[in-house]
């Protein structure tokens, strides 16, 4: 099995409270979302019509799509009644304010 690489990202001031921000890490476009609560990385790119997921609205542990509304469970990446649709997630470590995640 893969040994996953732990990639730092930014910093967590960065990524206000409620908020998104998009940044691009090795060739991938992540959506770190803080909820105020949990700090999430996600694909930023809806899997319905590929909106930037950084601009979604956050209710609790989902996210609300920009464009056309589906559902985001940010803990999982799979889209809430459209089964089969999901985004790619990736864990989060912080660590001295710093937002790290893991590519793998």
């Amino acid at each position: 099995m893969k040994e996953l690489e732990l990639v730092h990202v930014c910093a967590l001031e960065e990524v206000p409270a409620g908020e998104g921000r998009a940044f691009d890490v090795e060739g991938y476009e992540i959506a770190i979302i803080n909820t105020g609560i949990e700090v999430y990385a996600v694909e930023n790119r809806c899997p319905h019509q590929g909106s930037p997921l950084d601009e979604a609205e956050i209710v609790g542990e989902s996210l609300v799509c920009p464009e056309h509304g589906w559902v985001i469970d940010l803990t999982t990446g799979d889209v809430v009644d459209h089964e089969g649709y999901s985004v790619a997630t990736f864990p989060v470590i912080l660590e001295d304010d710093q937002v790290y995640i893991q590519l793998g």
